[in-house]
C-alpha cells in the first residue's frame, strides 16, 4: 500500500521547485556589512513612524502592483526602467471600514516622465491585514 503512494509523490516532487516561493531580501556580504555604523537612536528629526498594521498593507499592495522579480524587458527606455524601481512612487495609506486599510501607490510626479506626463500609473487597494489579503484593486 504505502508503495503506490510512494510513487505519485515522487513523481509530483520535481513540481514543487516550480511554485513561486517567496524569496528573502538579498544581504550585503560580511564585508560591506561590517563597515555600517549604527546610530544610537535614531534622529527624531528625519525618522518616519509607521505601524505594524499599515506597513503590513503598504508591503501587499506593492508587492501586487511592482513585484520584486519583475524586471524591465530587454532594450527597455530609461523611462521604462524608471517604472520598475519602487522608489520612483508614493504610496499613501489611510483606514478602511472593517480593520482592512486602503492604498494608493502613484508615480512621483516628474521623476519618469522625460518625454511628458504619464497616465494611468496609479492603483488603489483595499488590503485586509489581518488576512494577509488584496480584497479589491482599483486602477
Amino acid at each position: 500500500m504505502t508503495r503506490k503512494l510512494l510513487l505519485p509523490l515522487v513523481l509530483l516532487l520535481p513540481a514543487c521547485s516550480l511554485l513561486p516561493w517567496f524569496k528573502r531580501p538579498v544581504h550585503a556580504p560580511p564585508e560591506e556589512a561590517a563597515r555600517v555604523e549604527f546610530p544610537l537612536e535614531l534622529p527624531k528629526e528625519t525618522r518616519t513612524t509607521i505601524s505594524g498594521a499599515v506597513a503590513t498593507a503598504m508591503q501587499l499592495a506593492m508587492d501586487d502592483f511592482l513585484p520584486l522579480d519583475v524586471k524591465p524587458h530587454r532594450g527597455a527606455t530609461p523611462e521604462e526602467v524608471c517604472l520598475y524601481q519602487r522608489e520612483s512612487y508614493e504610496v499613501i495609506a489611510s483606514p478602511a471600514p472593517h480593520g482592512a486599510m486602503f492604498v494608493r501607490i502613484t508615480l512621483l510626479p516628474k521623476v519618469c516622465e522625460k518625454g511628458g506626463p504619464l497616465l494611468d500609473v496609479e492603483a488603489t487597494y483595499a488590503v485586509d491585514v489581518a488576512g494577509r489579503r488584496i480584497l479589491a484593486v482599483q486602477r
